[in-house]
C-alpha cells in the first residue's frame, strides 16, 4: 500500500465536498480494488468517512458541525428535552452540539446523577449536579469527545434511565450517524444501558453529510425537535415539537 498515494487521495478527499471512489479512480488512474483498499485504511485511521458509495473527510465535517452558533441552555430543543429529566434519575449525556447546554440546563435538577463523554457537559456540571460521572478515556478535541475502551467501559457501568444523544445528521432511512468511528463503542454501550432514549435534532442538521451509522429512529423513545413534521414517519418513538 502507497503511503504517497494515500496521501494523495486524503487531499483530494479535503478539497472536495464529497467524492466517489469512481472518480479517485479516474484521477489516479488505478483499479477499483486499489481504491476500496485505500478508502478502507484511511477510514481505519478515522481520517475520512465513507456511505452511500462516497467519502468525506473527518476534519472537513468535524469544522461544520463544530463551527456553528452555539446552542443555549434556553433554546426550545434544550428546554423540552431537559424537561423530560426527573429528579432523583440518572442520565447519559453524549457529547454534541447540544451537550453542554443541556448539561447547563439540567444542572439544578435535584439529585441528579449525569454520566457524560464530553468534557464541556462535565465542566458545566461540576458544582451544581449531584454526581457526576466523566468517562475518562482519549480526547478528541475537534468535537469534545472521549473515547476508547476506558470510556466504553465506563459508560456501560451505570444504567440510565435516559441517554441523550444528538448525532451528527441523518440519512432519509432514518440512520443517526456520527462522523468519528472511535466514538462509537462509548455511545453504543450508553444507548444499550438506557431506559429511554431520547434525540435531539434541529433543522440546521438536516443538510449535514451522513457519518458512520450507529443508532436508527427506531430506537429512540423520544424525538425532541423544532421540525416534528420532518418526523411524521419513521419515528416509533414520541415526537416533541419545541418552541411551538
Amino acid at each position: 500500500m502507497s503511503e504517497e498515494r494515500l496521501q494523495k487521495i486524503l487531499r483530494l478527499i479535503e478539497s472536495s465536498r464529497t467524492i466517489t471512489a469512481k472518480e479517485l479512480e479516474s484521477q489516479l488512474y488505478v483499479s477499483s480494488a486499489t481504491i476500496r483498499r485505500d478508502l478502507t485504511e484511511l477510514s481505519r485511521r478515522g481520517l475520512i468517512v465513507r456511505s452511500h458509495g462516497k467519502a468525506m473527510a473527518v476534519t472537513r465535517m468535524a469544522h461544520a458541525v463544530t463551527h456553528g452558533e452555539p446552542v443555549q441552555p434556553d433554546d426550545p430543543i434544550v428546554a423540552a428535552a431537559a424537561a423530560l429529566v426527573k429528579p432523583h434519575s440518572t442520565i447519559f449525556i453524549a457529547a454534541g452540539r447540544f451537550s453542554r447546554s443541556l448539561a447547563k440546563a439540567v444542572s439544578r435538577v435535584a439529585d441528579l446523577t449525569v454520566v457524560t463523554d464530553s468534557l464541556a457537559a462535565a465542566d458545566a456540571l461540576c458544582g451544581h449536579a449531584a454526581h457526576v460521572h466523566c468517562t475518562g478515556g482519549r480526547l478528541q478535541a475537534r468535537d469534545d469527545a472521549l473515547s476508547g475502551s476506558q470510556a466504553a467501559e465506563l459508560a456501560g457501568l451505570l444504567y440510565t434511565h435516559m441517554a441523550f444523544f444528538s448525532g451528527d445528521a441523518l440519512t432519509e432511512d432514518g440512520d443517526i450517524t456520527f462522523y468519528h468511528i472511535d466514538r462509537m463503542s462509548v455511545l453504543r454501550s450508553a444507548a444499550r444501558h438506557a431506559e429511554k432514549r431520547v434525540l435531539l435534532f434541529s433543522r440546521e442538521q438536516m443538510n449535514a453529510e451522513p457519518g458512520s451509522s450507529l443508532l436508527h429512529l427506531k430506537d429512540m423513545d423520544f424525538v425532541v425537535t423544532d421540525i416534528p413534521g420532518y418526523f411524521s414517519t419513521g419515528c416509533h418513538g414520541t415526537v416533541i415539537g419545541a418552541g411551538e
